[in-house]
Formats: C-alpha cells, sequence, structure tokens
C-alpha cells in the first residue's frame, strides 16, 4: 500500500510539474517580450538648424527592426467644456497618415517635419514641412494646442514572436513655445523632450 501511495504522489507531483510548465512559460514569454518591447520604439525630438524639427521613432542606436509601421500626426487644439457643452472637444487638423514595411537599426523612422516661427502679432506659429523644410501649411498655436503622433509596428526577434509596440507621443503647445525660445537663444543641432509617451498595450 505504500508503495502505491508514493507512486500515485510521484504522478500527482509529476502532472502538477508538467501543469505549471504549462503555464508558467506562456508567462514567462510575456514578461519577456515585454522587458524586450520596452526600450524599442521610443520617439525622439530633434531640431536640426538646417531642416527644423524631425519627431521620429529611434532605431538609430538599437539592434532590432520593426516592421509593419504604421503612423498618423494631427495638430490638435482642446476646446473647454462650458456652457452648452460639459465635455471638452478636440479638434484636429491631420498632419499625415502612413504606413512603411519595415525599420532596420541605423535609421529613425520620421513621424512629423515642422518649424516653429512667431507671428506678426507674437503669436505661436507651427509650420508643417517636409524632409528638407519646405513648407506645407501653417496653424497658429496656443496653450489648447497639441501636437499628437501614434504610430503602432511589430518588433522582429530571434524568437520569431509577434511583439506589438505601439505609442502615442505629445507635445502640448505650452512645451513648443519653450522649444521656440531655446533654439532662438541656441541654434545648434540638439535633442528635445516631448510632453508625454504613452504606452499602448
Amino acid at each position: 500500500m505504500n508503495l502505491n501511495w508514493c507512486a500515485i504522489g510521484e504522478a500527482l507531483l509529476g502532472q502538477f510539474g508538467a501543469l505549471l510548465a504549462f503555464f508558467a512559460f506562456p508567462a514567462f514569454q510575456y514578461f519577456f517580450l515585454r522587458h524586450l518591447a520596452r526600450d524599442e520604439g521610443q520617439p525622439g525630438l530633434w531640431y536640426l538648424p538646417r531642416y527644423g524639427f524631425r519627431l521620429v521613432i529611434r532605431n538609430l542606436p538599437r539592434r532590432h527592426t520593426l516592421s509593419n509601421i504604421k503612423y498618423r500626426s494631427v495638430l490638435r487644439t482642446v476646446i473647454p467644456a462650458g456652457s452648452g457643452s460639459s465635455v471638452a472637444t478636440f479638434d484636429d487638423e491631420a498632419l499625415l497618415q502612413q504606413e512603411d514595411f519595415f525599420l532596420f537599426p541605423g535609421t529613425d523612422q520620421i513621424l512629423v517635419c515642422f518649424r516653429l516661427e512667431t507671428g506678426p502679432k507674437s503669436e505661436s506659429v507651427f509650420v508643417h514641412t517636409d524632409k528638407l523644410g519646405t513648407e506645407i501649411r501653417r496653424f497658429k498655436v496656443d496653450d489648447k494646442s497639441i501636437l499628437v503622433s501614434d504610430f503602432a509596428g511589430t518588433l522582429e526577434n530571434l524568437l520569431n514572436f509577434d511583439i506589438a509596440v505601439a505609442r502615442r507621443v505629445e507635445i502640448t503647445g505650452a512645451r513648443l513655445k519653450e522649444i521656440a525660445k531655446t533654439i532662438v537663444m541656441d541654434n545648434v543641432e540638439q535633442q528635445f523632450d516631448v510632453s508625454r509617451v504613452r504606452e499602448v498595450g
């Protein structure tokens, strides 16, 4: 009888171990992939005196490839809640919406290019440009304005698991004003912090 109970105990222990491994592997895989994706596909805002500002997905210093990239940028005006509306309203001006196949290590993916100017009445002006700094459209911006860029892609890896990378980058009107003042005083190539990066998923 003792041998039977030992055999039963060993069988149950083996089944428990197999069950634990069965559920533990996906959990390990999830946390490993989350850790891997944490530093990949981060945004960056660069100022190049020759061309202006470039908001990019940083992959120049990274070692992984991103594929199936989708991105869009809008200039958002937040209309505060008031009489007749208890909630704020977003008024978006679409700047661009595009897709790309790959982003290889050693290159950055440009999300939007722009210049910052001061208008005739000392108002801040956001000038949407192409990569070479040629003007496309211009907009007045204030503290109710937000530059919003969304992007998503798949991080390629040796394990061949699909790792989704998706983020929203926001630069407030107040932050744009600060940056504009900085380059007037120090017109050199430099990197700037954005207002907020939202992780998705």
